[in-house]
């Protein structure tokens, strides 16, 4: 069977659409009628049978290594087809039998729970199945059954799109913005990359959507330079349709936005628009232009909040849900704390009295438990049964349910430091990368893996930054994360997986990372404040840490602080630590448990990584040796 597909006219429940298959099939003539068998039964002609991908992708991975080519090239052209018994393979262990099809739910949306694709390891495309027997995994039909080359596809009917494997994850697919993995559809000569579920999904002929226009659409193939008249940009590699008699341009997916959603970024539903009012109007999101005379998402109780319609459809800002039709439901609002008496509580997290209390004299040793900074300046709540438990004033009112602007779901605060088989959990910070002890706000159990340290759950929009003189929004595109520069530490968004704020006037930007680090501090041997500057300002002040005398701009490029009055210049780590670790604590590692203790003996220990005396607010024990941060624990 010859491995190049193509696309045929063909209806679906009596609709045209533009239908892949493979060109063996569609050039016998018998292909997908009925045959008459022995008795003059009618049976249908026997589809072909296909081989487990993950088959496939063993025998590339040999057929590089025997090349030269393993690990050396991120994409090459594939050369294994789909159809079962056109290949002999030796691979041991590996899948022998075709994949069995799976095409239980007839979906019209992806909506299967738990389904990961074998191949392309994305949960979220594709509405149809194959299952393979020997290795028990699924996989989208469309990954199955992708033939080595498309001929004539009917967005690209100059193009032949070939199939490549990969060798790593760089790839993103132009349709559907996602990552792919295993194998991809690409064309050299015009980069376009696709994953095979967005290549050979079906395309209607005709579209018939009186929601969002009067009459049908029709498809229209050339659409490189057309302009939707929904989202108002020229997407080329997005199916495109057109009205004539309307000169109506709309890509395929903007026919379809939602009526009414709830986005992150804004506190109320947000309703389409096809047009809008006139005036100029800037997106909520990315803070860029809104064309009046293109469709929005606008707010009907702010009348100055506008969406661009992909902006508020993006995945990391909608949960999904249409909301049309759907009542509001009144949010209950579950407090942090209970009164007990005039500045006394008791705080959901701790099982004893708290009261108020104001602080007068610093003391380096008093940390806040949900946030894991010291107390500075102001209320406090401390227990009253004589335990070291301590809240800032703004910690304990933090609510115990809330939106943030970089999750699409509601997010609950809980306590990390319950303890299981004597160790204590730490969690990955979602926005700055940290590793932190103490309370978070984590995603729903349904959408795991999100979760926010209470300083940057803080952090909304426009951001109030000190040390920046223009309001702070999060107005990155996602695309545009991995390329922006921290002006503090300079680090791009890849290495810590940090988010990022920006100024829409100027062309600063801060990370999580560097915005949440208190601008304010105090230092034990100081009597004053000592103020976040960027290691660009070390020429106005001491070029030397006291603490571990050495040049400020060894820290590379992460910024100091400093006292103005006493001339008291300190690294951020040397002044505050590994931020969010909490002493007394023991966290468990991958070999053993590693106890954090304070550094306050009268003899600073030696880290048995650096070699040197660990200089920090904490060491870490672990293995039967001394480490004085994080880094040198290799985490």
């Amino acid at each position: 069977m010859n491995s190049i597909g193509g696309f045929r006219e063909k209806e679906i429940n009596g609709i045209p659409y533009y239908i892949h298959t493979l060109l063996s099939q569609t050039d016998n003539p018998s292909s997908g009628k009925i045959v008459t068998g022995s008795g003059g039964k009618d049976f249908p002609q026997p589809q072909p049978l296909f081989f487990c991908p993950s088959l496939r992708l063993k025998i590339e991975g040999t057929t590089r290594k025997h090349n030269g080519h393993y690990n050396v090239d991120s994409i090459l052209p594939f050369d294994t087809p789909p159809t079962f018994g056109e290949v002999r393979s030796t691979a041991k262990n590996f899948c022998k039998v075709p994949v069995v099809s799976l095409f239980w739910c007839n979906n019209k949306e992806p909506s299967f729970d738990g389904f990961c694709c074998g191949v392309c390891r994305n949960k979220k495309l594709g509405t149809d199945y194959y299952f393979c027997p020997t290795c028990c995994e699924m996989f989208h039909k469309e990954c199955v059954e992708s033939p080595l080359e498309i001929k004539q596809h009917p967005s690209y009917p100059f193009l032949s799109l070939q199939l490549y494997s990969l060798s790593d994850d760089s790839w993103d697919c132009i349709c559907c913005e996602t990552g792919v993995h295993g194998v991809i559809y690409y064309s050299p000569t015009y980069k376009l990359s696709m994953h095979p579920v967005c290549v050979l999904k079906p395309i209607p002929i005709f579209i018939n959507h009186l929601k969002r226009h009067l009459h049908p659409l029709s498809y229209f193939p050339k659409q490189a330079t057309l302009p939707c008249n929904i989202c108002g940009l020229v997407k080329e590699f997005i199916p495109t349709y057109v009205c004539v008699r309307c000169v109506f341009v709309v890509h395929q997916d903007c026919i379809y936005f939602p009526s009414v959603i709830r986005i992150s970024r804004h506190q109320h539903r947000i309703s389409f628009a096809s047009s809008l009012p006139f005036g100029k109007w800037s997106c909520g999101v990315c803070r860029q232009k809104v064309d009046s005379n293109c469709g929005a998402y606008s707010c009907n109780k702010c009348s100055d909040y506008f969406v661009h319609p992909r902006c508020a459809t993006r995945r990391d800002l909608w949960d999904g849900e249409e909301l049309e039709g759907v009542p509001e439901e009144i949010e209950i609002v579950v407090e942090p704390f209970e009164i007990i008496a005039d500045g006394i509580i008791i705080h959901f997290s701790h099982g004893h009295r708290l009261k108020v209390e104001t602080s007068k004299v610093y003391d380096d040793n008093k940390l806040c438990q949900a946030c894991l900074l010291p107390i500075y300046e102001g209320n406090y709540y401390s227990c009253m049964d004589e335990c070291d438990f301590i809240l800032h004033d703004e910690c304990a009112n933090a609510p115990r349910r809330k939106y943030h602007p970089l999750h699409p779901h509601l997010l609950t605060l809980k306590v990390v430091t319950k303890e299981y088989d004597n160790y204590t959990s730490y969690f990955h910070c979602s926005a700055c990368g940290r590793r932190c002890c103490g309370f978070v706000y984590e995603s729903p159990i349904e959408y795991p893996g999100f979760r926010l340290d209470l300083r940057c759950a803080s952090v909304f929009e426009p951001f109030e930054y000190q040390g920046h003189e223009h309001p702070l929004f999060l107005a990155l595109k996602p695309q545009e994360l991995q390329a922006a520069k921290c002006q503090i530490c300079q680090v791009e968004s890849g290495y810590y997986n940090c988010m990022k704020l920006n100024c829409i006037e100027c062309n600063y930007i801060i990370c999580f990372r560097c915005a949440t680090l208190p601008y304010k501090a105090r230092y034990k041997h100081d009597k004053h404040f000592l103020t976040f500057y960027d290691e660009k300002e070390a020429n106005d002040h001491s070029d030397w840490c006291d603490l571990c005398e050495r040049k400020i701009t060894h820290s590379s490029h992460t910024g100091f602080y400093s006292c103005d009055d006493c001339c008291t210049t300190l690294h951020i780590k040397c002044l505050l630590g590994d931020l969010y670790m909490k002493p007394g604590h023991t966290i468990k590692l991958s070999l053993e448990a590693a106890r954090i203790l304070s550094n306050n003996t009268l003899s600073r220990p030696f880290c048995r990584n650096c070699k040197q005396r660990c200089r920090y607010k904490v060491v870490f024990k672990y293995l039967g040796g001394t480490y004085c941060s994080l880094i040198c624990l290799h985490l």
